[in-house]
């Protein structure tokens, strides 16, 4: 006799993660609505807890990285990123941001190798790894996101937004349709099913919002289907990313700020992801600023 499964739209649990994320989608929201120093500074408190999170997680795996260079690199990287608040040439902070990393690798170098006393044993190539892995997860990548609300609110929402979308389509596409697990070894949770869902509300929401805001996008409706394209990739990757650190490092939540619903980490691993690229797709091609 066959068992039939009651799948429930929507549990006790579901309904705290929904609020939980729209909360935070709202936090974000209202950081790009007043931009300038507020974006910034409500980034650096994130960041400041997303670093230690992060470093937490390598911590586990008994990796012991540069904790205290990691988090000052990344507040370099959220201060280069804020310079054209102040005056600054909009593209000062992408040819500052060689700079910050080469600048951030080497000095990462220079502390691992001189580490070593009672308190600290000396440097493995894991912690280098996870030190230049840092800087760049926690600091570089979000930097993006300043720089692309420089460049319009309109474009820092549109990224956002289809990421949360992409976000919900995936999480209820496979509660709803799930049957082919994406990468077991990784999250036996993520479903192909759901991975096409989120990526199939992520063109469509993308799309109708470019559809609202023509002008910006010059007329041309094929922008948000691209935008969609990018953001139905790069945040689902973005979330199994840091789901492959959680994996390998034997635990289930990043931390516990955001308390049964984990770290915050847990929460916008998917915008890491997605920032650099939509930044880079309308700087390039929606407002022409690429050339050779």
């Amino acid at each position: 006799m066959s068992e039939v499964v009651k799948k429930e739209f929507l549990t006790s649990e579901q309904i705290s993660r929904l609020i939980v994320g729209w909360l935070v989608f709202f936090i974000a929201f209202m950081a790009l609505y007043f931009g300038g120093w507020v974006l910034s500074f409500v980034l650096l408190f994130v960041f400041w807890h997303v670093n230690t999170e992060f470093i937490n997680i390598v911590r586990q795996k008994g990796i012991n990285p540069s904790s205290k260079w990691i988090r000052f690199i990344s507040i370099l990287f959220m201060l280069v990123s804020s310079l054209p608040i102040i005056g600054f040439s909009a593209t000062l902070p992408i040819k500052l941001f060689t700079f910050v990393f080469i600048f951030g690798v080497i000095g990462c170098f220079f502390r691992l190798i001189f580490r070593g006393n009672k308190k600290d044993s000396i440097a493995t190539i894991p912690d280098i790894g996870a030190s230049v892995l840092g800087l760049v997860y926690t600091g570089l990548l979000p930097g993006f996101l300043i720089l692309l609300r420089h460049m319009g609110s309109i474009y820092a929402f549109i990224a956002i937004i289809s990421t949360a979308f992409c976000d919900i389509g995936a999480y209820y596409g496979g509660k709803l349709f799930g049957k082919t697990v994406l990468k077991p070894e990784i999250s036996p949770k993520k479903t192909f099913e759901g991975a096409v869902s989120g990526f199939v509300l992520s063109m469509i929401v993308s799309i109708i919002f470019v559809y609202f805001n023509k002008q910006s996008f010059g007329n041309n409706l094929y922008h948000g289907l691209m935008i969609g394209v990018f953001t139905g990739i790069f945040s689902q990757f973005g979330d199994l990313f840091e789901s492959l650190l959680k994996r390998d490092a034997g635990i289930k939540d990043s931390g516990k700020a955001l308390l049964s619903h984990g770290g915050i980490l847990d929460r916008i691993d998917s915008y890491i992801f997605v920032v650099w690229a939509i930044y880079f797709y309308i700087d390039w091609f929606v407002l022409h600023n690429f050339s050779i």
